[in-house]
């Protein structure tokens, strides 16, 4: 029961998370160093796992483990951010979910397990949800194709990501191997500093009001979703259960947007109600997969 709850919570979280910083960019954070200390945030939210660690020597011999997620996750999260930049969030937090797909695909020649049909119904079904949730939208619009392509890029880099964490963590243990990790993540984000506005951090008042309670947010669910990666394993499974976040976005956009600064709501019925119908099919997918 608590790896169908964990995963679903973290999808709450992180839709809120994804508002909190869009918001921020709005108000004119700049986006590179937002990423910055997002990555810092999220390695000292990591770093809270440490005392939990298992007694032992590190495996120094396989440093290459967590250092490789870590940059899988530093490009998945820079390029989720710059989804969250580009475009609307009713077109990023869904084409997220595409990562459903990508780690059934990965299960099976990375860790030798076999996918359950049900779980191959849940992903196909999460995968036409994402379709219907970003219909509707004029394919000439250049920022629509570039948040969509930002969105793969972060949803593949995830799901690799995820699929090596339920692989090593174990031989780590999960409390080792997510600071470590998180800490190449925040010491590869020192190289965006070039990148970003000067002078360096200078998001005002407004800007730093919704940056940082979204990093943290961002960190919190990202540390839940590692834990149940690395100590439960089924990386399918959670990710399937993860992909509700399409449908928390859809609600807390349609109901809660304003309080946010969102007016995606206003796209129009037809947009929003093709959106509603993959909100459905991704309901249906949890619960296939929940059920099996």
């Amino acid at each position: 029961m608590l790896l169908l709850l964990i995963p679903l919570l973290c999808a709450l979280v992180y839709v809120l998370a994804t508002l909190s910083v869009k918001r921020g960019l709005d108000h004119g954070a700049d986006l590179w160093g937002a990423l910055v200390v997002n990555f810092w945030i999220m390695a000292g939210v990591f770093l809270l796992a440490l005392p939990f660690a298992p007694a032992g020597p590190v495996p120094w011999a396989r440093w290459w483990q967590p250092a490789l997620v870590g940059v899988l996750s530093f490009c998945g999260q820079t390029a989720g951010y710059k989804a969250l930049s580009s475009g609307d969030l009713t077109i990023a937090t869904p084409a997220l979910g595409s990562k459903v797909i990508l780690v059934a695909l990965l299960t099976r020649p990375l860790l030798g397990e076999s996918v359950p049909l049900t779980w191959w119904v849940a992903a196909a079904l999460s995968f036409a949800a994402v379709v219907f949730l970003q219909s509707g939208l004029p394919e000439a619009r250049r920022d629509h194709r570039v948040t969509l392509a930002w969105s793969l890029l972060a949803a593949a880099s995830f799901a690799l990501g995820d699929v090596l964490i339920q692989r090593w963590a174990p031989g780590w243990g999960v409390f080792r191997f997510m600071p470590a990790l998180a800490c190449v993540t925040a010491v590869l984000s020192l190289g965006l500093l070039p990148l970003a506005r000067r002078p360096l951090f200078r998001f005002g008042r407004p800007g730093w009001s919704w940056i940082l309670p979204g990093a943290l947010l961002m960190g919190v669910q990202s540390l839940g979703f590692t834990l149940v990666l690395g100590a439960y394993g089924k990386s399918t499974l959670a990710n399937i259960l993860f992909s509700s976040r399409g449908v928390w976005n859809f609600l807390l956009i349609w109901f809660g947007g304003h309080l946010f600064g969102n007016r995606e709501r206003e796209a129009g019925g037809k947009v929003m109600a093709l959106r509603l119908l993959g909100a459905g099919l991704m309901f249906a997918a949890i619960v296939i997969a929940s059920l099996s």
